[in-house]
């Protein structure tokens, strides 16, 4: 491998040699001794080549540690022409633009995706050059509590935002930061950052601003329905129920004075206007009881269901006795919730499982649950007249029937009414059903 020290030494012993050749050879002419010449010679060639190899090593050493200094300023050299790379890449693929600010000089050198994002044909290196871009309503602002941090605070860490007009006119919105280096007596001498363009942000944050506007007018509009519905519900169905009780006692009272006056077909007039009053007072009662649903003003309690059931089957215990029900539980979870809408919800469903059930045989109802992560899922099972699977989500809707009311009476407010306490707890309730084959009900419930 070549070395500048061998090439150094090379010409060092040439010339040293030469010139102990050519001076020694000169003592000749004025008559000195050829054996004192020839000494002299070899001494002088003795003492070039001695001390050059004494150079030779003096120079390795040095060269050596020139060569480890090098190497190590190419690999600094390497990393930081990599470091710029990553940096250029990194300014090119975001909306960043780097700016370093020399106080003493008053110097600011630009970062060059400025150009890209803004369009400015030329850069200055001064700051007031980048202050004139400052939008005029936010420019004063920001000048003045620019000033006051560095005049007033210690810490290194600025950053502020504000409005840029861009060479095209454009008002764009800008996030500026930046690192101040200080000297030992505490003085700012320089301050390195970087301006972010958030503009896509500063408009979705208006647009959600706008929209949360909207929502609260909207929500403040639905609390004034809401409440003006649920007066509407009570005075409505106070006032039908007066009406209708008198509407009901008298046509009780025709058919018990009159029955025996009465034909066939007027005594079948009295029978079907006095089961409709009956149902019109119980869709009364099932609308006041659908329009409470979400109002509940009880505390959250800790409820055994195995004892919730029990109630449920008490309500139930003539129905259940004419049709030889069974109804299955056990080992059901203690829960936090409100007892009257649980109860609403497990009285609804198994209602109904009571009520479609098969004619060919007794009602089987099964209640039982799963543990989850965060909620409880229960099922209550029947193996009743079932469902087709394409009205699975109709049934909850309020007034929906499937059947005839002559084939099985109720107003179609029951699952209506589950469904809208369950999605009031921000659970959800589902049906898997066949046609002859039963049903099964899902609901789940935060824990």
């Amino acid at each position: 491998m070549y070395k500048p020290s061998n090439k150094i030494i090379s010409i060092y012993l040439v010339i040293g040699i030469l010139w102990i050749l050519v001076s020694d050879r000169s003592f000749a002419y004025f008559g000195f001794n050829g054996d004192s010449i020839l000494f002299q010679t070899l001494k002088g060639i003795g003492f070039i080549v001695a001390s050059g190899a004494l150079f030779w090593v003096m120079l390795r050493r040095y060269e050596n540690k020139n060569q480890k200094y090098l190497n190590r300023l190419k690999n600094i050299t390497e990393e930081l022409t990599l470091s710029n790379n990553r940096y250029t890449v990194v300014t090119k693929a975001t909306n960043n633009i780097i700016w370093d600010w020399d106080f003493k000089k008053g110097r600011v050198i630009w970062g060059e995706s400025l150009t890209r994002i803004f369009g400015y044909p030329e850069l200055e290196n001064h700051s007031t050059w980048w202050t004139n871009k400052i939008h005029p309503e936010d420019k004063e602002r920001v000048a003045k509590r620019f000033d006051k941090f560095i005049e007033t605070s210690n810490k290194e860490k600025w950053s502020d935002e504000y409005r840029i007009i861009t060479e095209s006119g454009d008002i764009r919105y800008i996030y500026d930061r930046g690192y101040i280096l200080f000297n030992k007596k505490g003085k700012p001498l320089r301050m390195i950052g970087s301006l972010e363009d958030i503009t896509e942000r500063k408009i979705n944050e208006e647009q959600l601003k706008q929209l949360n506007l909207q929502l609260n007018k909207r929500m403040e509009e639905l609390a004034v329905s809401n409440a003006e519905l649920e007066q509407f519900a009570y005075i409505a169905s106070h006032d039908l129920q007066e009406p209708l009780r008198m509407i009901t006692r008298f046509l009780s009272e025709i058919q018990r004075k009159y029955n025996d006056k009465l034909d066939d077909k007027g005594k079948e007039y009295i029978h079907y206007a006095v089961d409709g009053s009956h149902r019109m007072r119980n869709l009364i009662l099932d609308l006041l009881e659908y329009s409470r649903v979400g109002k509940f003003d009880q505390t959250i309690e800790t409820i055994d269901l195995n004892t919730l059931i029990e109630e449920v089957v008490n309500y139930h215990e003539t129905f259940i006795k004419e049709s030889k029900a069974i109804i299955k539980w056990s080992h059901l979870p203690t829960i936090q919730n409100r007892k009257t809408p649980i109860q609403l919800v497990f009285q609804n469903l198994i209602s109904n499982a009571l009520k479609y059930h098969s004619e060919s045989e007794p009602p089987l109802i099964e209640i039982t649950y799963q543990d989850l992560d965060n909620r409880w899922l229960f099922l209550v099972k029947d193996n009743g007249i079932g469902i087709d699977p394409m009205f699975s989500e109709k049934i909850f809707v309020i007034f929906q029937r499937l059947h005839a009311k002559h084939e099985y009476s109720g107003t179609g407010i029951g699952l209506a009414i589950c469904k809208k306490i369950i999605e009031a707890q921000g659970g959800k309730i589902w049906v898997e059903s066949e046609e002859g084959q039963g049903s099964t009900f899902y609901f789940t419930v935060s824990k």
